[in-house]
């Protein structure tokens, strides 16, 4: 996916909330918001958001001297979701069909992303849990399922990963093997390997990482490791609007889930903003 104008405003916002979470003085984020505005006047619109993002978040940890600025809030985010798995497995359980719905929830839990909120909505989970898929590849994905042994889940953001904890129990449950991909380093709110250690998902499938600090997956910049990884999956299951940014042009076995949080996304996919996607990937 490329950079759309709307991307600009989006990550110049969230490096000053960046900022103001590690509580760095006006001048510093004057700064800051500075440098990855001279970063955007000469970008490459050709190339997906998501790596202008990784340039603002690293200018940003350089700013502030701070390794992770939403270590704090992604900690709670995980204590809250947790907080809350037992009734989501109840949902699913009781569901008609348990891996649509946990398919569903774990769509709705993308919407708990602090690159483009200020602050986490639990409610609008449930909200938009309730709705059906704008776009649904779900018949390709059961028989998808059926010819596999294994998935490779590419995850997003803290907290989040609880539900995709439910869903990847789900997938267990109809004894296919799981590879979960975290990233490699803090960036925003996404998910690294201590967050997937704090929510159990290594009890449930393999974590790896990304090996890379980007808020979503693009290959040239991923580990040679995760490359092999990739490559060689079965099945990917992607999460995220950073996970499609980077990867909606890529020849793979992809499906995409997510919520079209944003116009450019949104755009691409085909679908209003704040819909639910489950889309087969061009490969």
């Amino acid at each position: 996916m490329r950079t759309y104008p709307e991307c600009i405003p989006c990550i110049l916002r969230a490096t000053v909330a960046g900022a103001r979470r590690a509580r760095a003085a006006e001048e510093t984020a004057w700064g800051v918001a500075a440098e990855v505005a001279r970063l955007a006047a000469r970008w490459d619109r050709s190339q997906p958001p998501i790596l202008l993002g990784a340039e603002a978040g690293r200018s940003l940890r350089r700013a502030v001297g701070v390794a992770d600025p939403y270590d704090a809030e992604k900690q709670a985010a995980n204590a809250a979701a947790l907080a809350r798995y037992a009734q989501w497995k109840d949902e699913v359980a009781r569901a008609p069909d348990p891996l649509l719905h946990a398919l569903r929830l774990a769509a709705a839990g993308n919407s708990l992303d602090l690159g483009l909120h200020a602050r986490l909505d639990w409610t609008g989970v449930d909200a938009a849990a309730a709705l059906p898929f704008a776009r649904s590849d779900y018949d390709r994905f059961r028989a998808a399922l059926a010819a596999v042994r294994g998935v490779l889940y590419l995850a997003d953001n803290a907290g989040e990963i609880v539900l995709d904890r439910i869903l990847i129990e789900e997938l267990r449950a109809r004894g296919l093997m799981v590879t979960v991909a975290v990233r490699g380093a803090p960036t925003l709110n996404d998910a690294t390997t201590d967050d997937a250690h704090a929510v159990g998902l290594d009890k449930v499938a393999e974590v790896i990482t990304t090996g890379s600090d980007l808020p979503g997956v693009s290959l040239p910049s991923s580990s040679p490791q995760f490359r092999t990884r990739f490559r060689s999956a079965e099945l990917i299951l992607s999460k995220g609007m950073g996970n499609f940014e980077g990867l909606s042009g890529e020849q793979a076995p992809l499906f995409f889930l997510l919520q079209a949080k944003c116009p450019p996304v949104a755009h691409e996919a085909g679908v209003e903003v704040g819909r639910l996607i489950f889309l087969r990937g061009p490969g």
